[in-house]
């Protein structure tokens, strides 16, 4: 599924061709789309379609997409016509491409028709879908000519403008389109980096409602935060490796380990600001170095320029700092010397375990004047000195945010909300411009978990089995609001013999109040991976030895490939 970085590129190579080309140039003259199997088989022999060809949709087209469960037609509903109408060319409604979204895991299309009234097109990028925008004559000639099963995709849909035709491509169909006159309708999860406060809201709103609803929450908070809908929004199973890590945090954390600790909290939260405004500021420079025309097209040599801004998915080493290494060495040595016990909990004391946390993995959030986590993350008064050694100015030090005023708010034991964190290892915020190499101070090998079926490429090692998260108390069932039923009838007294009376029994004593049960968290396993399953894995080996995709706006299933002819390149 494209994540956060290949939808923002989808959206901004979309916006690129609004801002590029005459407005008056982007009336829709047609819509196209491949067909399924099923589809092909129902029209007529030798029509572009049965032929595995990619063809237009008439004003009364049926064609869904999405979701088995949950479909959507590719034709804008308002714009279609009955079975026995007559059809109504999409051009004739002047249908007009006039404004573009980005979006975590969407591409949003604002089209306006030639009486007004706006069309708001959603576009949810299911799987392996990316955004490319042919000249006509390369769209006749590379597209049209060419059956589905050859050319590597298949259109999902395609809006053909007078010069350009934007192209949605993918690798199965898997890909739908919402159709809506509001734009409040469609997706509304905000972009982490454009509305870093909304996030922050979402964000303390779903860990109260967890923590409401849930009362263990020993499942793997990676698998969580990736698999929710809710939060997060284009975090998946390689941006979420990569948040961990920039956030110093284990992959086998559980969800109360991670979410009960504001500062574990606020690192995941910094991380994701951090990395989305790496993508809006730095990625699509890198992608226009690639376009041709408007159409992303790469050299073979070129599919892992994406890669180098990662840290640890598909990786065979990770670049890291001295601080790091030494915090790694520090968490490696605690787990070595508790591995003779039979259990132990996962307790930080001042002996550790500490996080291997780097602050210059989420700089541009430790620097943001607007909403800044560092007392979270450090306390605030270490942040406080660390603020005014590093020199930011006043505004990093404030603590207003929604996710300080949420744990402000709630009575967790310390042993639970403790930060992980060894201070006395931030004697300095960030390492000095001057300091040669100072980021690539030592280059750890990763290592490959597999969890959830998921793939979880990680630095710092997950906790060892003979460790347990801390215990927490088995909460009291609710009161039930069931009326109970009246009580039975004494039984009817019985005569004993005259002169005998029968002997009372003593009152039994009220039973005692039972403790709270302790409730052992039981975490979701974590395997590591043997090395040849780890190497058969690293983007290196599948970019030379397989046909698969990675990940990565230069890696993506309709990312052109760039040949040599006679005449330069093709």
């Amino acid at each position: 599924m494209p994540e956060f970085s290949e939808a923002l590129v989808s959206a901004l190579l979309c916006l690129f061709l609004l801002n590029s080309v005459p407005p008056e140039s982007l009336v829709v003259q047609n819509l196209w789309a491949d067909a399924t199997l099923a589809e092909s088989s129902s029209h007529p022999e030798g029509s572009r379609a049965s032929l595995g060809h990619v063809f237009t949709l008439d004003s009364d087209s049926t064609a869904l997409r999405g979701s088995s469960d949950s479909q959507t037609p590719l034709y804008p509903p308002a714009l279609s016509t009955d079975p026995n109408d007559p059809l109504v060319p999409i051009i004739e409604h002047g249908l007009k491409l006039v404004g573009v979204e980005t979006h975590p895991r969407n591409v949003i299309l604002k089209f306006q028709d030639k009486d007004s009234k706006v069309h708001w097109c959603q576009v949810q990028l299911l799987k392996h879908t990316v955004a490319q925008a042919f000249a006509k004559k390369d769209w006749e000639e590379a597209v049209c000519k060419v059956d589905r099963t050859d050319r590597g995709f298949k259109v999902g849909l395609a809006f053909e403008f007078k010069e350009y035709v934007l192209a949605f491509l993918t690798l199965d169909l898997l890909i739908q389109f919402y159709w809506s006159p509001n734009r409040a309708s469609l997706a509304s999860q905000p972009d982490v980096y454009l509305d870093f406060p909304r996030f922050l809201e979402d964000v303390v709103k779903w860990i109260a409602d967890r923590r409401n609803v849930q009362s263990n929450r020993s499942g793997n908070a990676m698998t969580l935060v990736r698999t929710s809908t809710e939060i997060f929004a284009g975090g998946g199973v390689y941006t979420m490796p990569e948040l961990w890590h920039m956030a110093g945090l284990a992959p086998n954390l559980t969800e109360a380990e991670v979410f009960d600790s504001p500062s574990r909290t606020a690192r995941l939260c910094a991380a994701y600001y951090h990395f989305a405004k790496e993508a809006h500021t730095t990625l699509w420079p890198l992608v226009k170095r690639f376009l041709v025309g408007f159409v992303i097209c790469v050299d073979e040599k070129d599919r892992l320029l994406y890669s180098e801004r990662l840290h640890v998915h598909g990786k065979d080493r990770s670049y890291v700092t001295a601080r790091f290494r030494d915090l790694l060495s520090d968490l490696q040595g605690v787990f070595e010397a508790r591995s003779k016990e039979s259990l132990w909990i996962r307790q930080c004391d001042d002996s550790g375990p500490f996080d291997v946390f780097e602050p210059e993995f989420i700089r541009h959030a430790l620097e943001s004047e607007e909403i800044n986590l560092g007392s979270l993350i450090f306390g605030g008064e270490h942040w406080a000195n660390l603020c005014a050694s590093a020199g930011l100015p006043a505004a990093c030090m404030s603590s207003r945010n929604p996710l300080a005023r949420y744990y402000a708010s709630l009575s967790l034991p310390p042993a639970m909300s403790a930060s992980w964190l060894n201070l006395g290892r931030y004697t300095y915020l960030f390492h000095s411009p001057e300091t040669t190499n100072a980021l690539r101070a030592s280059h750890p090998l990763t290592q490959l978990y597999r969890i959830s079926k998921s793939d979880i490429w990680s630095v710092i090692p997950a906790f060892p089995d003979n460790s347990a998260p801390i215990p927490r108390a088995r909460p009291p069932k609710p009161p039930t609001e069931n009326v109970s039923p009246p009580p039975p009838p004494p039984p009817p007294v019985k005569r004993g013999k005259p002169g005998k009376q029968k002997r009372q029994s003593r009152p039994r004593a009220p039973p005692k109040p039972k403790a709270a049960p302790v409730l052992i968290p039981k975490p979701t396993p974590i395997h590591l991976c043997d090395s040849s399953v780890r190497e058969r894995t690293l983007l290196t080996y599948i970019i030379k030895y397989t046909q698969d995709f990675t990940v990565g706006p230069l890696d993506y299933c309709g990312i052109a490939r760039r040949i040599k002819g006679r005449g330069g390149d093709l």
